[in-house]
């Protein structure tokens, strides 16, 4: 994959400054309940794949009951929204680190991930620019960024696109056994359980860093 780019480029009106709100704000809290999410969500969709494997293969016959079909997509919201909303923590806090002249304010870092079509590069981009202001806030710009993130963006893109087949092909709704239905129903639960992974490391090891330049600032304004 090659850099985008947005770093060489003039920045856009997305650099419109932060959002009105100073003052570095600790997401330990959040950070925790993303990443637990996530564990929940990788959960939730490894019963998914048992159920319709065992339909799949005639062990079971009833459907799926509705009351489940609730939880997983209420698992499904609560992820989304947590997501965003750390993403525009981890911009906000960014910023607030001494992080200049940030391509990406908190609000739209946040929005990038549900505006179609967009949502194949626009957080990736989002994620490289709040890891490399995260590393080193002050010449944030030169910071490297780590085959992780790529990791995550090549995992998001192609979960999403093996989602679409195993829906276009019906392997969930028709409950069919032959060999290509079952390999794409594992493939993108394979693929969603990794994405999950790669995404809880990139959380904690962005809060991580952050987390580490406030004490550190904190400290030195108190010396």
């Amino acid at each position: 994959m090659t850099e985008s780019v947005e770093d060489s480029r003039p920045a856009t009106d997305d650099r419109t400054g932060d959002d009105g709100s100073a003052g570095f704000r600790d997401s330990t809290s959040l950070t925790k309940w993303i990443r637990g999410t996530l564990l929940v969500f990788i959960v939730a969709q490894l019963v998914s794949m048992w159920i319709h494997a065992e339909r799949a293969l005639h062990r079971i016959d009833q459907e799926v009951p509705n009351t489940l079909h609730g939880i997983w997509i209420a698992v499904w919201v609560v992820t989304a929204v947590l997501i965003a909303a750390w993403t525009y923590r981890a911009n906000h806090n960014a910023r607030q680190l001494g992080a200049a002249d940030m391509h990406f304010t908190p609000m739209r870092a946040a929005g990038w991930y549900f505006v179609p079509i967009a949502w194949f590069w626009k957080p990736y981009q989002v994620m490289k620019e709040i890891w490399r202001a995260s590393v080193d806030p002050s010449a944030w710009r030169g910071a490297p960024v780590p085959p992780l993130l790529r990791y995550w963006w090549v995992l998001w893109i192609v979960w999403f696109w093996c989602w679409e087949i195993v829906v276009w092909a019906g392997v969930l709704d028709e409950g069919r056994s032959e060999p290509l239905a079952m390999t794409l129903l594992a493939t993108y639960f394979v693929l969603v359980v990794a994405l999950c992974l790669v995404l809880r490391t990139i959380i904690g090891e962005v809060h991580g860093m952050q987390l580490e330049h406030h004490r550190r600032q904190a400290a030195g304004s108190n010396g």
